[in-house]
């Protein structure tokens, strides 16, 4: 890789005295300069308005969370020590009972924690995503938003459709560019084979990615392998195609797995919440292997505890190594950063020139991170609350562990009252 360097190159900030993670993923002293909330150079740089401290710091990609729902915080320990139909019910039964007012301060509050924990962009799928969109659009993350679909509830199709269009249209490109859109229908257990390859189509004419929970548990893999279909009757919907993020795919069996590369699908990995809910691990390897974009998410609270993403990202190298396999560092990484930013479409999960300036600062001046390789500190030892700083787009949300854009004392204090009184 060559460093280039700025000294001639004014920039707004530069930071300073890190070492940064580099796209190869290995560690190098080196300045990074960001103007207009773009990483101009990377390298040894001088000149600039302002100057950001990294001594004792890797300055890494923001992380990006491939699979999440903000507003699930407001269910966080809720349905506890259930199995996984019993809990979906149980979640469902609750959710129904959430207004708009609710979801913008569950969003909010996660904003707070995913700032706290490194994450910088994610993927958000929920109800009442337009409220959702005002917190993020608050809070300075880079979020793609998708509105929940799940057939039935006494709403005809064609008016369904029609609303989570009219949501898709309005929102993508919104907050500056920050929030993007995409669809979201439920799963293939919920959603109906026409209404998939309808969603699909419009994803294709509005340009917008699709997302959908496949293959999460063992019942929907039978169910569709039952039909004589598993994935190959998907490839009729269109829903197969590299606009495609599918969460979980737990339960795909090597033929899921060549039919996802060949057709360019991106797979979110969300272990935490997989191993809490009981519905086993995905096979991270065997889709690496064969060259699939597996990305790493949380879930929502609700099933996965917490937005934290290093713990994901222990998570997901521990599960790989309980199985005997190697588990290589760097790949753990790029999943968490480069594989997450490819798969929404963001310029982003590297510190490169031309770049979007999406960059965390992480302290590794602790206890638990001093050792023999730092990035194993990260993947092994750290947890989000070592994140010391937080941009996105070179807007600091974060600076010294300090939230700059959200009263995150005035969020848990609605919160809490919020819980008090549900």
């Amino acid at each position: 890789m060559i460093w280039n360097l700025c000294k001639s190159a004014m920039s707004e900030f530069v930071i300073t005295g890190g070492y940064v993670l580099a796209p190869d993923m290995k560690l190098k002293r080196a300045d990074v300069a960001v103007s207009s909330g773009i990483i101009t150079q990377v390298g040894e740089c001088q000149s600039a308005e302002q100057t950001i401290d990294a001594k004792n710091c890797i300055v890494m990609p923001g992380l990006v969370n491939a699979h999440t729902h903000t507003p699930m915080t407001l269910l966080r320990g809720a349905c506890e020590n259930l199995m996984f139909e019993q809990w979906q019910e149980c979640i469902w039964n609750r959710e129904a009972k959430i207004t708009p007012s609710d979801v913008h301060l569950g969003s909010l509050l996660a904003c707070v924690e995913m700032i706290k924990t490194g994450t910088t962009g994610f993927a958000d799928v929920y109800i009442h995503m337009d409220h959702a969109a005002s917190a993020i659009k608050k809070s300075g993350l880079r979020g793609v938003l998708g509105w929940g679909v799940i057939e039935g509830f006494g709403e005809p199709l064609h008016e369904k459709l029609a609303h989570r269009r009219a949501f898709v249209r309005q929102y993508n490109n919104w907050a500056d560019g920050r929030i993007t859109t995409m669809y979201a229908p439920h799963s293939p257990s919920t959603c109906s084979m026409e209404a998939l390859g309808l969603l699909s189509r419009m994803s294709e004419e509005d340009n917008v990615l699709v997302t959908t929970h496949l293959l999460e548990t063992r019942k929907e893999a039978e169910t569709l392998k039952k039909d004589n279909c598993h994935l190959r009757c998907l490839k009729d919907t269109g829903l197969l195609s590299g606009r495609l993020l599918a969460a979980h795919s737990v339960w795909a069996n090597n033929e899921d797995i060549r039919i996802l590369s060949q057709h360019g699908v991106s797979v979110a990995h969300n272990p935490i919440s997989n191993m809490k809910l009981g519905v086993g691990t995905a096979p991270v390897t065997a889709m690496l292997r064969e060259h699939v974009n597996v990305c790493i998410g949380t879930d929502g609270a609700a099933p996965g505890g917490s937005m934290d993403m290093f713990a994901s990202m222990r998570t997901a190298a521990l599960l790989i190594r309980d199985r005997g396999q190697d588990t290589h560092l760097q790949d753990i990484l790029k999943m968490a950063t480069v594989n997450g930013a490819a798969a929404l479409g963001l310029l982003a999960g590297q510190i490169k020139k031309g770049f979007l300036a999406d960059i965390i600062l992480v302290d590794m001046k602790k206890p638990h991170l001093l050792g023999h390789d730092p990035l194993s500190a990260l993947v092994y030892s750290a947890t989000g609350s070592d994140v010391k700083t937080s941009m996105v787009g070179g807007e600091v949300l974060m600076e010294d562990y300090r939230i700059k854009k959200i009263d995150e004392e005035n969020v848990m204090e609605r919160f809490q009252k919020w819980i008090d009184d549900f």
